[in-house]
């Protein structure tokens, strides 16, 4: 059923250590990547977001069995790495392809945070050794083409660092808000550092690196829009004091696969109301 309604996706929360004193907020010591995207895109527009965007056929390609392999990866040493023995998500099932979903749904989230943004996250091929030039040459080919983000891995070396991504959520676009739906599973990757990230002034207008109690008061001062998952999992994270507490829960809930997160809205006599699992309203 949700492969019908919904076009499946994958979302990247990326989270880096404050640079500075000043870059500390309250008592968080970590920052989030927000990518705004273009008033011109067809969802969302004009909103602060995690990188993330549809799936790609390619990024289940058995190309990619070759690319790991040379990095010393066989395809059951992938399998028993991230399939675990919690319940799949919906949009992992049905998936007659050479690569698991739990493989391929990564590739994904990694690929578009290259396209969008430049961040190339990679094993057996250090990020500060690439060329700046050749990397922004390969994240324009595959801008305009998924299908070779493959083939760069297959003529730079290395392999999408799929283990610095850990399981965390999924969500489905609720019916009220009409367009276009996704089903989306988000991932969180920690970094000592993120990198200077440049918008490339397509899907993205606007880069921000910023603490998740200043996204939350920005939105709520109405300074910029951010879309309900990005309020919601902003808001979560308030929760973690450092870095290290959060990147430990995330390590440890990763193993537990992905609960869905499915907003419903329900009218009252004076207003309506967004519902969330865990709320007393939600049905």
């Amino acid at each position: 059923m949700a492969g019908k309604l919904w076009r499946e996706a994958a979302s990247l929360m990326v989270v880096g250590k404050a640079a500075n004193v000043k870059a500390k907020v309250a008592r968080h010591d970590f920052q989030l990547l927000f990518l705004k995207r273009n008033e011109k895109m067809s969802f969302m527009p004009n909103s602060y977001v995690f990188p993330g965007g549809v799936i790609e056929p390619s990024d289940f390609s058995k190309d990619w069995l070759d690319v790991f392999k040379k990095c010393g990866y066989e395809s059951s040493d992938l399998l028993k790495e991230f399939r675990n023995a919690a319940p799949p998500p919906d949009l992992y099932t049905n998936k007659p392809y050479p690569i698991i979903p739990e493989v391929g749904f990564r590739i994904g989230a990694i690929r578009e945070a290259f396209e969008e943004c430049g961040l190339l996250l990679t094993h057996h091929l250090p990020y500060r050794d690439l060329d700046q030039r050749e990397l922004a040459k390969w994240q324009e080919i595959v801008h305009q083409d998924a299908s070779q983000f493959v083939v760069m891995f297959q003529e730079l070396g290395g392999c999408p660092a799929l283990w610095s991504l850990h399981e965390w959520m999924t969500w489905l676009t609720p019916a009220h808000l009409g367009g276009r739906r996704f089903n989306t599973a988000f991932f969180i990757t920690f970094m000592d550092k993120i990198p200077r990230i440049i918008a490339d002034d397509k899907e993205v207008v606007d880069v921000k690196v910023i603490s998740p109690l200043e996204i939350i008061k920005q939105w709520h001062n109405k300074r910029l829009l951010l879309p309900p998952p990005q309020v919601y999992e902003a808001s979560r994270l308030l929760s973690f004091a450092s870095y290290d507490e959060l990147e430990r829960f995330a390590r440890d809930r990763g193993k537990k696969g992905m609960d869905i997160c499915f907003p419903v809205r329900i009218s009252t006599s004076n207003g309506t109301l967004e519902c969330l699992p865990g709320d007393d309203l939600y049905p």
